[in-house]
């Protein structure tokens, strides 16, 4: 059960190639969102739902019924709650599954640790705050496979886990990849600084593929940095994309964990925001060379040190993109 975005779908590919490989039938509830993070063989079914969108919670009527009802026709033994969404725990109650295991916050959150926990059969705690968290969201969603498969740790080997995301292996076309997001426009990761990235990545040599997930802000960056960029992908040819390419460069996004999971060199990039350095550890790329950079210079007044994040990135491309490390 994973009511969230790609990139939080995708954290769960070492607990789903753990399953998997123990011989396991697995179906997953997700959402129209990320529904194709995964290959169509990663899952015997999927059920997706329609969020509704952030910052309430609940999903739309008529597809919740919908999924409802698959899930229950399915007759699944376990469900695994790896979402805090209130309906991945509502859903499986419903359905009637009679072993449910997911996450509750203790202490931190007691009414909420009451609500859901009285959901499940088997309650696991996890921090609520940023500040707590000690290790990466693979380790910690695959806490939930304890008793189901005999792997102690997620697997960080990009092998089992390419599979589970592509549906065929793409031809590398070996170019340098810059993913656009206004994810962090707000802090300063905005079009002006894409622009000016791309634009220094090309006078390296180094014509870079751009794809965007936004139409608009992706023709802002290339009214800006004269780049061009691809924005129509399907989520299954933006996929071999990034699996076909030499690096990434990406704000800490999807982008960031597909390369994580298919082992490609990958150059995250979070703001400079309170819980940085936290989120730094928990959503870092998960198993190919990276480096994460946070954005400290461009919270400075309008910018007026770009230039110098700019050549931080350039540096950390060179040096990841140098033989010794990718090896």
């Amino acid at each position: 059960m994973r009511l969230d975005g790609l990139g939080d779908a995708l954290v769960c590919a070492p607990l789903v190639a753990a399953l998997r490989d123990a011989g396991h039938a697995l179906g997953a509830l997700l959402t129209t969102r990320n529904r194709d993070a995964f290959a169509a063989r990663a899952f015997e079914r999927v059920h997706a739902v329609e969020r509704i969108p952030w910052p309430r919670h609940g999903c739309e009527a008529q597809s919740r019924a919908l999924a409802l009802d698959q899930i229950r026709a399915a007759d699944y033994d376990v469900a695994l709650i790896v979402s805090e969404e209130p309906d991945a725990y509502f859903i499986p109650h419903e359905a009637g599954i009679a072993r449910r295991i997911g996450f509750v916050n203790g202490f931190e959150k007691p009414l909420k640790t009451l609500r859901f926990g009285s959901l499940l059969t088997r309650a696991l705690v996890r921090p609520a705050s940023r500040e707590r968290v000690r290790e990466h969201e693979a380790e910690t969603v695959f806490r939930l496979a304890a008793g189901l498969c005999e792997e102690t740790r997620p697997t960080r080997d990009a092998a089992r886990l390419r599979p589970l995301l592509l549906d065929a292996e793409p031809e590398a076309h070996g170019k340098l990849v810059v993913q656009l997001s206004a994810k962090f426009a707000h802090a300063g990761l905005d079009a002006a600084a894409f622009a000016a990235l791309t634009r220094a990545l090309a006078r390296d040599g180094d014509e870079p593929l751009v794809l965007g997930d936004d139409p608009e802000f992706a023709a802002d960056v290339v009214a800006r940095g004269g780049c061009t960029a691809q924005t129509t992908l399907s989520t299954a040819r933006w996929k071999d994309a990034l699996a076909g390419a030499r690096l990434v460069v990406t704000p800490d996004s999807g982008a960031a964990h597909v390369a994580g999971m298919l082992g490609v060199p990958c150059v995250a990039l979070l703001p400079s925001e309170a819980g940085a350095a936290h989120d730094l550890v928990r959503w870092k790329p998960w198993c190919g060379p990276a480096r994460t950079l946070v954005a400290v210079e461009l919270a400075a007044p309008f910018g007026a040190l770009l230039d110098e994040f700019v050549e931080r990135v350039r540096g950390e491309v060179a040096a990841l993109a140098a033989p010794a490390l990718v090896s």
